[in-house]
Formats: structure tokens, sequence, C-alpha cells
């Protein structure tokens, strides 16, 4: 199963197996590949999931944190800026 964020200017790409245990995500949209190419991450989930809902959930999880992530590292100073 496969669910895309695509903001503007890029995206994600979120996949699933029932039964696998986890969620890949992939940089921009990979709809059409089976390798994991950008792959930037790996999350840990149960293998109970039922249907797609519980992905989009997730990956909604997923997004809020990555932003949050890049929003305290724009924050801090480069080794530019001491």
């Amino acid at each position: 199963m496969t669910w895309c964020y695509e903001p503007v200017g890029g995206g994600y790409t979120f996949r699933w197996g029932r039964g696998s245990g986890v969620i890949t995500v992939h940089r921009g949209d990979v709809r059409g590949s089976h390798g994991d190419e950008a792959l930037v991450d790996t999350v840990r989930v149960g293998r109970d999931w039922v249907d797609d809902r519980d992905l989009r959930v997730e990956a909604r999880r997923w997004l809020r944190a990555e932003q949050q992530r890049l929003r305290r590292a724009a924050a801090q100073p480069t080794e530019q800026d001491r």
C-alpha cells in the first residue's frame, strides 16, 4: 500500500505492506518503483494494522515530526554563523 504527500516543491511516498511491521519513507513520488531509491526513513509499526487509514495517520505523524526537526535545524547556527 502506498500513500503520497506532495506539497509544492517536493514530497514523500510512504509504503507499507500488510504484516510487514514497517513503513518506508521515500523522498519524492516513487509509486512506480519497487526499490529503496530515495529512502529517507523506516518507521516501525504494529503488525495488526488493517487498512490504509493506519498508514495515513502514521504518515501525518511522521510529517509533523519532520517539519519540527527541519525548523529546529534551521534555527541552529551553522559553523559559518559563528
